[in-house]
C-alpha cells in the first residue's frame, strides 16, 4: 500500500477511536442527566476538563437530537462552517450544503449522520464537501455515531469531521507531479494520454482536426554516451525550454529518452503544418553551449492527422510514429507526414524482416554450394551462398533478404548460421576443398568476428586452410586500421582473405599491399562484357596479371558463356564460377565430387 494511502487509512481509524470515546464519555453524562446543550458549552460541566477537550478539540464537532436537530457545536465547527449554527436546526446536512467529491449534491437521507440516526450505528462516511457560505466548498471526512442511555434507548448523535483540504491538495500536488517530467517539467505519456483523450472527446468541437507531431533529437544517444549524462540532461532541458518557445497554444510533452510529442490545432493544411516545422526548425537552428562548447543539435519529426490518420490515441501516436520512421534516414530537420501508401510499404518491410528473424532463429535458412574451378576442370572448392525459402513467398533471392537483413540488425546471425554450416558440411567432405563464405562489413565491423570463426573451426574441426572469408573493399574503407589488425589475427589462424567484387568500388591499389589478401575476386559485370567492350577486357586482363605479379589468387565469378571461359584460362585466371559450370546446389548434389 503506497505511504499515503497507508497514512490516510491510520488517521481515519483513529478518527473513528476518537468519536467513539467521546461518545462513551457522553453516553455516561447522559445517565446523570448531564446531555449536552447550549452553544459552546455543556451545562454542569463546565468549567470541566471534559468540556475544554470538545472546544478545544482541533477537529469539528457537533451532536444532535434523536431527531437530528442541533444541540452542540464546537469552535472548530463554527470555523469549519463560515457560521454559527443555531441550537435547534435541523440535521447540518440540510442547514448546509453538501456534496460527494465529484460535486454532486448529497440527498439529506444518504448524509452519514441521517444514516447513523436511522441505522442506529456508527458509519463512517465517504469524502464529501461542505459549502460555506462565501460559496468556497471544504472536503472533510464525517465519522457519526449515536448516543445510547443506560437503557439502550438512542438520546442523541456525535458527530466528528476531519478537514481533509490539506491532504486533497497534497493529494492534487501529488497527482499533478505524476503527470509531469521530473527533468524537463513538461507534461509526461500518461498527461499526453489524457490531453489526447479529452481532445478526442470534443472532435465535435474540433473541425480542422488536430495534429500530432513526433520529435527525436538526431544522434543524442551517440552524444550522450561520449560526454555523459550530465551533457545529455543539459540538452534535454535547453531542447524543452526552445521547443516551449515556439510551441505557442499547443500541448508539448517529453515522453521518454530524446523523444517529444506537439499537439497542435494548427489545422491540417500543408501551409500550417509547415510553418509548425519551421518554427520547430528554427528553435534548433542556434548550438546548444555547454562549457564553452559548441554543440549542434538537430531532430527528426513525424506528423499525423487526427482523424483523418487515426481516431484512437494508439492509432494516431503509432501514424506519427511511422511518419518519424521515414523521416530519419533522410537526414537532419526532416519533416514527415505519414502516408498510408508509405506505411503500408513499411508494414510489408517489417512483416519482411519479422520473417526473416524467424526464419534464422529456425534454422529455416539453406546453405547452397556452388563450385569454383581450375582451368583444368577440377573443383578447387565451394563458396556457400544462403537461400531462403519462404512458405508464402516462395525462394526468396538473395538481393532481396541480404540488405534486409543488413537493415534490420540480422545480417550478424545470418552470417554465423552460413559459417557454421559451411564448416560443418566441408569438414565431412573426404576430398580437402576449400569453402569460401561471405562475411559482411557490418559483421567485421562488430569485432566478434574472429571469435565467432575460432568457435566455428573448433566446433567442426574443419582445417583453418581450408576456409575462405570473402570481404569487400567497404571493410578496408571503413576503419583500415580495425581491418588491418583482423586481417593479421585470421591469418594467423591460417584462414584464407578474399577481396569480392574487385574493381566495382574504391579498388584502391594500396589494399593489395597493405592487406594480407590471399585472393582477388573479379566482379562478374566485367566478366559479362568480355568480348563486348574492350575496356572490360583490359581490366579484366589487367586484375589477373596484377594479382599473379603479387602473388595473390585470381577467381573470375559470373561465368556464363564459353567464350568468356575460353578467355579467363587463356589469360591465365586461376578459377573460375558462374552458372556455365555449375550452379549453386544442395549439398547432396555435390556428394559425388566431396566424397570421392
Amino acid at each position: 500500500m503506497p505511504q499515503a494511502a497507508a497514512e490516510s487509512d491510520a488517521s481515519d481509524r483513529d478518527a473513528v477511536l476518537l468519536a467513539r470515546r467521546i461518545a462513551s464519555g457522553l453516553e455516561t453524562l447522559a445517565e446523570c442527566g448531564l446531555v449536552p446543550a447550549g452553544a459552546g458549552s455543556v451545562p454542569g460541566l463546565s468549567p470541566s476538563w471534559f468540556s475544554d477537550v470538545l472546544e478545544h478539540l482541533p477537529a469539528c464537532v457537533y451532536m444532535t437530537d434523536p431527531e437530528g436537530r442541533i444541540t452542540y457545536f464546537n469552535r472548530a465547527a463554527v470555523a469549519m462552517a463560515g457560521r454559527e449554527p443555531l441550537l435547534g436546526e435541523d440535521r447540518w446536512c440540510v442547514t448546509h450544503r453538501l456534496f460527494t467529491m465529484d460535486g454532486a449534491p448529497l440527498a439529506h437521507e444518504d448524509c452519514p449522520m441521517a444514516v447513523s440516526l436511522r441505522e442506529g450505528r456508527a458509519v463512517r462516511g465517504v469524502e464529501a464537501l461542505l459549502e460555506r457560505p462565501d460559496g468556497v466548498r471544504v472536503p472533510f471526512m464525517p465519522f457519526p455515531t449515536p448516543i445510547f442511555d443506560a437503557d439502550g434507548l438512542m438520546i442523541g448523535g456525535f458527530n466528528l469531521l476531519l478537514d481533509i483540504s490539506e491532504r486533497k491538495q497534497a493529494e492534487k500536488r501529488l497527482a499533478e507531479a505524476r503527470r509531469r517530467d521530473m527533468l524537463t517539467g513538461l507534461p509526461n505519456r500518461p498527461a499526453l494520454s489524457a490531453h489526447l483523450a479529452q481532445r478526442m472527446s470534443q472532435v465535435g468541437q474540433e473541425p480542422t482536426g488536430f495534429i500530432v507531431m513526433r520529435l527525436d533529437l538526431d544522434g543524442f544517444k551517440a552524444l550522450n554516451d561520449e560526454h555523459g549524462h550530465v551533457l545529455g540532461d543539459a540538452i534535454l532541458i535547453e531542447a524543452a525550454e526552445r521547443l516551449r518557445g515556439v510551441a505557442g497554444d499547443a500541448f508539448l510533452a517529453r515522453i521518454g529518452g530524446d523523444e517529444f510529442v506537439l499537439v497542435s490545432g494548427v489545422g491540417q493544411a500543408d501551409a500550417e503544418i509547415g510553418a509548425m516545422a519551421e518554427r520547430v526548425r528554427g528553435a534548433f537552428a542556434t548550438p546548444f553551449q555547454f562549457d564553452d562548447k559548441a554543440f549542434r543539435v538537430s531532430f527528426s519529426a513525424g506528423c499525423a492527422r487526427f482523424p483523418r490518420d487515426g481516431d484512437t490515441e494508439i492509432r494516431l501516436v503509432s501514424a506519427a510514429n511511422a511518419a518519424l520512421h521515414l523521416a530519419k534516414p533522410e537526414g537532419p530537420g526532416c519533416v514527415r507526414m505519414f502516408d498510408v501508401a508509405e506505411q503500408e510499404r513499411e508494414q510489408q518491410r517489417l512483416s519482411f524482416r519479422r520473417d526473416l528473424a524467424q526464419a534464422i532463429a529456425a534454422g529455416a535458412i539453406r546453405v547452397h554450394y556452388q563450385p569454383l574451378f581450375k582451368a583444368d576442370g577440377a573443383i578447387a572448392g565451394f563458396e556457400a551462398l544462403a537461400r531462403w525459402f519462404d512458405p508464402r513467398r516462395g525462394e526468396v533471392a538473395p538481393a532481396s533478404f541480404i540488405p534486409a537483413a543488413e537493415e534490420g540488425g540480422l545480417i550478424a546471425a545470418l552470417d554465423a548460421f552460413v559459417l557454421r554450416e559451411a564448416c560443418r558440411e566441408a569438414a565431412g567432405w573426404s576430398q580437402p576443398l576449400r569453402i569460401s563464405v561471405n562475411v559482411s562489413a557490418l559483421e567485421f565491423q562488430s569485432g566478434d568476428l574472429v571469435a565467432r570463426v575460432e568457435a566455428a573451426l573448433a566446433e567442426t574441426g574443419l582445417d583453418p586452410e581450408r576456409l575462405e572469408l570473402e570481404i569487400t573493399e567497404g571493410v578496408m574503407v571503413t576503419d583500415a586500421d580495425r581491418a588491418m589488425a583482423t586481417f593479421a589475427r585470421l591469418r594467423a589462424l591460417g584462414v584464407r582473405i578474399a577481396l569480392d567484387d574487385f574493381g566495382t568500388g574504391y579498388s584502391s591499389l594500396s589494399y593489395l599491399h597493405r592487406f594480407p589478401l590471399t585472393t582477388l575476386k573479379i566482379d562478374k559485370s566485367f566478366v559479362a562484357k568480355l568480348g563486348v567492350t574492350l575496356e572490360s577486357v583490359a581490366i579484366t586482363r589487367a586484375v589477373i596479371q596484377l594479382g599473379h605479379a603479387l602473388g595473390i589468387e585470381v577467381v573470375a565469378e559470373g561465368v556464363e558463356t564459353p567464350e568468356q571461359l575460353d578467355f579467363l584460362i587463356q589469360e591465365g585466371c586461376d578459377l573460375t564460377q558462374g552458372f556455365l559450370l555449375g550452379r549453386p546446389l544442395e549439398a547432396e548434389a555435390w556428394r559425388a565430387v566431396t566424397a570421392a
